[in-house]
């Protein structure tokens, strides 16, 4: 399984936007601070020696032996990666940051086990490094095993110096391991230790103990640190059922939504314990993604662009497609995409999909991604745009995670090489949110998945927010979400800078299968696809509507005319529909006069839906209800009947679908 199921929220001082930002005086010296070259500040004072290549000094603070590792060019912001323990195991993404710039630092407290004594000597450590030498006051937590009572028992002790949190199969709750009184085994040395480092004078103290790292959780859910775990499930030292989902279930009861778990079924060693890192990128990618200080926009470069840039260049041909709702339908920032395409590759041939239909969200994007994009041939660049429909429509973090997986596994079984850029477009609600310092829930849930499988993304919500703090544009100057020409300009600034960072540097000589990720979800939508209205067995009451152009009541959009589609207008009327798959749903217009319909799967109980939505007043509006979500893979039999109820607003019974979505093998 991948990421267990969790609302994902954020501080917006997880990066910091330096561009575009007014600074106070005061904040314009701490920018200073960071920003400035580490001719300012002091430097190792040390036994230098090589470390894969990086210069490593090795030194005391206080007694105890620490060590930093400096990058060749330190990254704009001097980040750094503070290892709680076992500095030498797991160092794979350790070295991906060293290349990008961070510096990586540990101190060795020895056996002191998170104690309030070993604390004592980190803050001395982080005050050299940040001080004296200049580092973040931010710093990325990285624990192992544990590490973990270090790493929470400095989090809660200040939780304004963390930019994120990254654990390896961590210690949570020291009752589990090193006491042994769950079920792990414990380790009867290490407890005795800790009994005393801690000052018990028995067990019965350390087990009413109440400030564990899964306890007093506030301050961390205050500072909304980023976090993210990664365990065996059959660990035998730290079970993940005592320790990791203990921790998440508290953090989350408390409001912070954005806990990350990787997990991995069966450790290869030391009771399962220890494991063989395959993935690095996920870790590398979200710490990167939560204490980078240096992009002028909030733009995430993840698995890159290389792949279109070669396919542009050597083949001098590209289909580029924008699967999204009704600002991506518009003529605004796809047509700058366009055309900053055009221009960068004067001489490829560009086929361009535009697959923008107004109301639509990642859910009938999942099932709508075959007929209107991957049907166009081969695509070499998907731009992907739902933010703002996911909030207007409703969609639960459930509905959101299982479509926006279905898009990318569907895109990627395509095209492996495919290219893909998420899109987070604004609206009020989201820039009263970062107002707050609080990240969207639609947003980070959006960004959660596009996380786990690499897809560079555009957070335009943010930045938006950013510019109408600075005062750099208005929101009149800007438009509302659906942007005026300015704002859509301002959307192609977004992606162009995107394209400078993506496509600097050599051309590559080929193209290279982007790595598939963990599925987050096994219910998710990969196989998601419009199932023919043809194949329904009606008992009375439907009929086929070709051509359909409306009722002459309530508006139609020109997607939805034109199309074929089952209705039935009068109660009673049922129909039978097999299909294969998990999940089964109406690709409907959802007009004035549409009533309350019942359905069942199999022999299952009969459940309603009141298809009226807040828009269905005057407009036949494209909507995707999802019958059933989760279920057993394999054939099944939907049965499909209207009622006579209504909402009290409707003016009729009807229902008028065009397809079944079915999350299924297609035929």
């Amino acid at each position: 399984m991948g990421f267990p199921s969790s609302p994902d929220e954020v501080g917006s001082n997880s990066q910091f936007m330096f561009k575009n930002t007014k600074v106070s005086r005061g904040g314009a010296v701490l920018l200073a601070l960071l920003l400035v070259g580490s001719s300012c500040f002091a430097k190792f004072d040390g036994k230098q020696t090589n470390w894969k290549g990086y210069t490593k000094t090795e030194f005391q603070v206080d007694g105890n032996a620490a060590f930093v590792v400096e990058p060749k060019k330190p990254a704009e912001g001097k980040p750094w990666v503070w290892r709680a323990r076992f500095p030498t195991y797991h160092t794979e993404i350790d070295e991906m940051l060293l290349k990008d710039g961070y510096y990586i630092a540990h101190i060795n407290t020895g056996s002191r086990l998170g104690s309030i004594h070993a604390l004592k000597i980190w803050e001395q450590f982080y005050d050299l490094l940040t001080q004296k030498h200049g580092l973040n006051q931010k710093v990325v937590l990285e624990g192992v095993s544990r590490g973990g009572l270090y790493v929470y028992r400095w989090a809660k002790n200040h939780p304004g110096t963390v930019a994120c949190i990254y654990n390896d199969t961590p210690v949570c709750d020291f009752k589990s391991w090193p006491g042994g009184k769950g079920q792990g085994k414990g380790a009867q040395g290490e407890w005795k230790r800790l009994l005393k480092e801690y000052g018990f004078k028995n067990d019965a103290e350390a087990m009413a103990y109440q400030d564990n790292p899964i306890d007093n959780l506030q301050p961390v859910v205050n500072a909304r640190i980023p976090i993210m775990h990664i365990v065996t499930e059959d660990d035998a030292i730290v079970p993940p059922g005592e320790n990791t989902y203990v921790l998440k279930e508290r953090l989350e009861k408390l409001g912070l939504p954005f806990f990350y778990v990787i997990s991995i079924e069966k450790g290869d060693r030391a009771n399962g314990h220890h494991f063989e890192v395959k993935h690095p990128h996920v870790g590398y990618h979200f710490i990167r993604k939560y204490s980078d200080f240096s992009n002028p926009y909030p733009v995430y470069l993840r698995s890159g662009l290389k792949n279109s840039q070669h396919i542009f260049t050597q083949t001098k041909k590209g289909r580029v497609a924008f699967l999204g709702g009704s600002i991506t339908e518009a003529a605004g920032w796809r047509n700058h995409a366009s055309e900053s395409l055009k221009k960068r590759f004067p001489d490829t041939d560009f086929e361009f999909v535009y697959a923008g239909i107004g109301s639509t969200d990642s859910t009938y994007g999942a099932y709508r991604l075959h007929r209107d994009v991957l049907s166009k041939g081969k695509i070499d660049l998907l731009f992907i745009e739902s933010a703002v429909n996911e909030l207007h429509n409703g969609r639960t973090r459930d509905d959101i995670s299982k479509a926006v997986e279905g898009i990318i596994l569907q895109a990627r079984r395509h095209n492996p090489d495919i290219d893909i850029i998420a899109q987070y477009l604004y609206d009020m609600p989201y820039v009263e949110s970062y107002r707050k310092g609080i990240t969207p829930w639609q947003i980070a849930a959006l960004d959660r998945i596009s996380l786990q499988y690499g897809i560079n993304a555009i957070d335009q919500a943010r930045q938006v927010t950013n510019w109408f703090r600075s005062g750099e544009i208005s929101q009149k100057q800007f438009g509302g979400c659906h942007p005026k020409p300015a704002g859509h300009k301002a959307y192609g600034d977004m992606i162009d800078h995107l394209f400078d960072v993506a496509w600097s540097g050599p051309v590559p000589t080929s193209t290279k299968p982007h790595l598939g990720g963990r599925r987050y979800d096994l219910n998710s939508y990969g196989h998601g696809h419009f199932q023919s209205i043809d194949s329904a067995s009606i008992k009375g009451g439907w009929k086929k509507v070709q051509n359909w152009q409306g009722t002459g009541k309530g508006s139609v959009r020109k997607h939805d005319k034109g199309l074929d589609y089952l209705e039935a207008t009068e109660p009673g009327a049922e129909l039978t529909v097999e299909f294969s798959g998990t999940a089964i749903g109406l690709p409907m217009v959802a007009g004035p006069d549409v009533g309350v319909i019942e359905w069942k799967v199999d022999n299952g109980t009969w459940k309603s839906l009141d298809q009226f939505t807040k828009w269905s007043r005057g407009l036949h509006i494209p909507w995707i209800y999802m019958l059933e979500k989760e279920l057993t893979p394999g054939k099944h039999i939907l049965t499909l009947r209207t009622t006579n109820r209504k909402n009290q607003e409707s003016t009729g019974h009807a229902c008028r679908f065009s397809a079944f979505a079915v999350n299924g093998n297609s035929e």
